[in-house]
Order: structure tokens, then C-alpha cells, then sequence
């Protein structure tokens, strides 16, 4: 193998082979020793965690929010392993189907990535680190106009790191799925579905939906800080910025699917209907061919009307049930969040 082709695992795909139990039991282990070191860092520093007022009982504003950033660890960790894993699998599926998809390919495609993508992936992270810390230095803890004392609590540094953190590993992944996007949609090149099994390219509907599903879970997240932050100016604009992400991210590949099943059910309904129409003319001549265009026109008619039946999308109902249950993860998160307020009013009184 030589050097253009060896490949390397990124941290976070070696992490979860080398440790037999599921991605999401990672991102959650990950999390929550994250949210564990908020709670030490507000603890030591006496900031509160829980507010007590006459008309509600809550968590902080600080830990809404680092529970919040906690919990996107989770949807980078676990739902970016479960996305690999997943499209790996649907790629092992399109052998043979998708001329660009080899069974070579996949398992170079299976090793990781080249030296040179992982080192591209860490500049990214660089930036994302460097760019995170300037946001929320000037955008929250307000720099610009107070200056160093802007970082008064231990907590404000955590959340600073976390922040850095985050967007460092986000700008990381979405540099590694701008790969899988690439390999999947060099999968439709000169790809001729079989129509008589159109459920052979659902695979494109899973993967465009592992794509959009981080984006799902971001949504999911900023839908908590709605509940526990005065900000409804920034997060509410976010919530809609990453609903509207998730549905970009699902809709491109699938469109792009679309239009090759699309293109090549007219080709065959055109075809069909070549054929009907020259078994008509047999038919009204009469004689000895006539008989066996009438057989022949029944058969194409069937084949027709099938055809034109047929769904133009690579959308099974699994796959549909999927799209919606993603949708209302924000609808889960606000649920939850009044849940852990009810839980807390509960406990306290």
C-alpha cells in the first residue's frame, strides 16, 4: 500500500473500536463526566446551580447552558460513530448496484482517512478552537467592552473551554462527513437503477438521514437553552438555523437520488409506451399479429401503470418514521426540560 493510499482512524473512531459498547454509550459517558465537571467547577467557585424563586424552582441559567454543551458531546461522539458505522454498512449494500462503489473502495474507504485529510481535519479543529474562544469571549462574556475581568468565575473559564471544545470537534466532523457526502454522491454517477426493485437505493435515504441527524440533535440541544437562557434573540434564531441545516443536509442527496430514479423511470415509461403504440398499430391491421399484439399490450399496459405507480424517492416508511421522530427532537428536548423543572420544584418542596 502506498503512500496515497494508506489510511488513518480519527481519535474519536479509534476510541470507540477499541472499546467494545455502543458509540452512544460512550457520547453519554462523555457528557455526563463533562456536566460532572461543571457541577464541580460551580460548586467550588459557589456559583449556584439551582435558583430558587417564589413562583418556580429551576437550574441556573449556567447550568441549563453546560448541560446543554455537555449533551452535544453526546451527538458528536455517539451519533458521529453511529453515522460512520451506518454508512459503511449501506455502502457494503450499494456493491455491485452503483458502478463508482467497489468492494476495494469501501474497505479503503473502511481504513479512515489519508494522512493528508486527518492533518486538513486538524487545522479545521485549530480553527474551530481559535474561532469558538474569540466568539464567546466577545459575544457572551462581552471583552470587547469589560475587558479581562469579563472572565470573573471559574465557571465562565469552563465554559469558554467547553465552547472552544465544541467547535473545534464540530468543524472537525463536518470536514470528515464532507467526505462521506462526496463518496456517496459519486455513487450516482452513471448509476441505472433497477425499477423493478426500487428499494435497492434506500440505502441513499439512510445515509442523507444519518447526515441530517446531527443536526436534529444540535436543534434538539438548543432547544433546552430556550428553556433556561434569557437569550431568546440568539437561540431561537439558532433553533430555526439548525432545523433548517438538518433539512438542507437531508434534502440535497435525496434530490439528487431523486432525479437519477426520476430519469430513469421516463426513460423506461417512454420506452413502454413505444411499444404500446406499435402493438396498437399491429393490433387495428388485424390478422395473425394481431393476436399477439393484443397479449403484448395487455402485458405492457400492466407494466405501465406499475411504473408509473412506482415512488420516485428512496424513502422507505422506516426511513419516513425516522425523518419525523428526528423532527421532534426539539418538541422532546422542551418537554424535557419542563420535566427536569417539575422534578426539581418537586424535590426542593
Amino acid at each position: 500500500m502506498d503512500s496515497e493510499d494508506q489510511r488513518r482512524k480519527s481519535w474519536e473512531n479509534a476510541l470507540a473500536d477499541a472499546l467494545p459498547v455502543s458509540p452512544f454509550l460512550i457520547g453519554g459517558v462523555v457528557s455526563a463526566l463533562f456536566f460532572a465537571s461543571f457541577l464541580l467547577t460551580a460548586f467550588l467557585s459557589g456559583v449556584a446551580i439551582v435558583v430558587v424563586r417564589p413562583d418556580e424552582v429551576s437550574l441556573s441559567s449556567h447550568a441549563w447552558a453546560a448541560l446543554a454543551l455537555s449533551l452535544l458531546w453526546f451527538a458528536i461522539l455517539g451519533i458521529g460513530r453511529y453515522t460512520v458505522a451506518g454508512n459503511l454498512r449501506d455502502a457494503r449494500l450499494l456493491v455491485g448496484l452503483a458502478p463508482n462503489i467497489t468492494a476495494a473502495e469501501v474497505e479503503r474507504h473502511a481504513l479512515g482517512v489519508t494522512p493528508r485529510e486527518l492533518s486538513r481535519s486538524r487545522l479545521a479543529g485549530l480553527a474551530g478552537f481559535v474561532a469558538g474562544a474569540v466568539l464567546y469571549s466577545i459575544a457572551v462574556l462581552g471583552l470587547r467592552q469589560n475587558g479581562w475581568p469579563a472572565f470573573e468565575t471559574p465557571v465562565d473559564i469552563w465554559m469558554l473551554c467547553i465552547v472552544s471544545l465544541l467547535v473545534m470537534q464540530l468543524l472537525r466532523r463536518i470536514y470528515f462527513l464532507r467526505g462521506d457526502t462526496r463518496f456517496f454522491s459519486d455513487a450516482l454517477k452513471g448509476l441505472e437503477p433497477d425499477l423493478s426493485d426500487i428499494s435497492q437505493l434506500d440505502a441513499f435515504g439512510r445515509v442523507a438521514l444519518r447526515g441530517a441527524l446531527p443536526w436534529f440533535a444540535v436543534s434538539g440541544v438548543v432547544a433546552l437553552l430556550l428553556v433556561g437562557q434569557d437569550a431568546d434573540g440568539i437561540t431561537a434564531p439558532a433553533l430555526v438555523l439548525t432545523l433548517a441545516a438538518a433539512f438542507f443536509v437531508f434534502s440535497r442527496p435525496m434530490l439528487r437520488s431523486h432525479r437519477v430514479i426520476r430519469q430513469a423511470k421516463y426513460r423506461d415509461l417512454a420506452r413502454l409506451r413505444s411499444e404500446i403504440r406499435r402493438n396498437e398499430r399491429a393490433f387495428r391491421e388485424g390478422g395473425e399479429a394481431a393476436r399477439e399484439a393484443a397479449l403484448m399490450l395487455t402485458a405492457f399496459i400492466a407494466l405501465e401503470r406499475r411504473l408509473e405507480r412506482m415512488r420516485e424517492w428512496p424513502l422507505d416508511l422506516q426511513t419516513a418514521g425516522r425523518l419525523l421522530l428526528y423532527a421532534a427532537i426539539p418538541l422532546g428536548s422542551w418537554v424535557g426540560a419542563g420535566a427536569v423543572n417539575i422534578a426539581l420544584e418537586a424535590l426542593v418542596g
